[in-house]
């Protein structure tokens, strides 16, 4: 566990971010800089929301984290529910949900495909679209090209998570939202981090955008008749449409946290594994399983030598980390027994095509040092 006293400041760290603020980048921001059992530089600046009111960001405020629930929700999930021997990760898809037949080489998946990105299915697909409920989601992303054969590349996906969080919940009888908080947040103390943030830390979200304009125009033509885009100010809900339209919980996204949250979490991912994961375990997150295949992936995370990855060339290549759409990442150094943890929401008041991988490798550096 994270120790819970004040870090010291950093300013160097400080002055970067503030810099991107300024800039435009981001209206706001936090970090975290930690070991696993103390934090080494921690602080806010910003705005957490711009509009339609100003409010500062603080280290207690909460991101919509997006992406990075694949790892430290839906992939630590399947994990833990590994060794509690309710799954392998070499099951087949359609051992947990049967209703997985393609009629070609896509009915072999297993989780650990889904997990590792190499299934070979669709990066994305409005899914809100063509489906209201699970069985029809499924049905759907059973009808989608796939992006390559199973096995023949890497292609990061959020229907793979989607699925992969629709098959923990039917092999565990339990709501992707029940199940991390049963196998993760709870054995960890109750942290910062969790789904559907409920009305009482609501004031303490930062917000993200204006109404699904991105994702509107991403669905292209096909979305021009879809009735339910949301056009207010996105804060306390989940950014991301599929995951907001499966009721905020979903595989691919709709995990909720402060710096310190993910940073309880993480901290699973280093030395005795904060008592959720054994050595074999965390040995899975760190693991390449995609050799050749153009990116090398563990189960959850990408692996930092995979070419232009965001962690630079500041932490070593077995480092291995995460990035989110409204502007997270999240990334475990296990050499230097460190995790680098940056917040952002930088997606608000409405969506910049900036450079976040930039940002990131640049506060990676920095943050290296401190």
């Amino acid at each position: 566990m994270i120790d819970p006293r004040p870090a010291p400041s950093a300013a160097i760290l400080d002055g970067f971010l503030a810099g991107h603020v300024a800039a435009g980048t981001f209206p706001g921001a936090s970090y975290l800089v930690a070991d696993a059992h103390r934090v080494v530089a921690e602080g806010a600046l910003g705005d957490a929301v711009r509009e339609p009111e100003a409010i500062r960001a603080t280290t207690a405020t909460v991101y919509d984290l997006a992406s990075l629930t694949k790892p430290l929700a839906t992939a630590l999930c399947a994990v833990r529910l590994a060794a509690a021997g309710r799954l392998r990760l070499e099951d087949r898809v359609r051992r947990h949900l049967p209703e997985w037949r393609t009629g070609d080489a896509r009915d072999g998946l297993t989780l650990l495909d889904l997990l590792t990105h190499r299934s070979g299915l669709a990066a994305w697909d409005p899914l809100y679209l063509h489906a209201q409920d699970a069985a029809g989601r499924i049905a759907r992303l059973r009808a989608l090209p796939p992006a390559h054969a199973p096995l023949l590349g890497v292609t990061y996906s959020c229907p793979n998570y989607i699925l992969l969080g629709l098959a923990l919940e039917r092999a565990s009888g339990t709501g992707l939202g029940e199940l991390f908080d049963h196998l993760v947040r709870r054995p960890l103390g109750g942290p910062d981090i969790l789904y559907r943030p409920p009305a009482a830390i609501r004031a303490r979200v930062a917000a993200t955008e204006r109404g699904n304009a991105r994702e509107r125009q991403l669905a292209g033509a096909a979305g021009e008749n879809y009735n339910a885009w949301r056009t207010g100010m996105i804060r306390g809900e989940v950014h991301d449409n599929n995951a907001h339209t499966m009721g905020g919980v979903a595989g691919n996204a709709g995990l909720f946290g402060t710096a310190r949250g993910v940073a309880a979490v993480a901290s699973a991912f280093l030395e005795d594994g904060a008592g959720l994961l054994r050595e074999s375990e965390r040995a899975l997150f760190a693991h390449d399983f995609t050799p050749g295949l153009g990116q090398s992936r563990g189960v959850g995370f990408q692996i930092a030598r995979t070419p232009g990855s965001a962690a630079g060339g500041s932490l070593s290549e077995d480092s291995f980390g995460h990035t989110g759409f409204t502007g997270t990442s999240l990334w475990v150094d296990p050499r230097a027994r460190r995790i680098f943890i940056l917040l952002t929401n930088r997606v608000h008041p409405r969506f910049r095509d900036d450079d976040m991988n930039a940002v990131r490798r640049e506060f990676h550096a920095l943050a290296a040092g401190v």
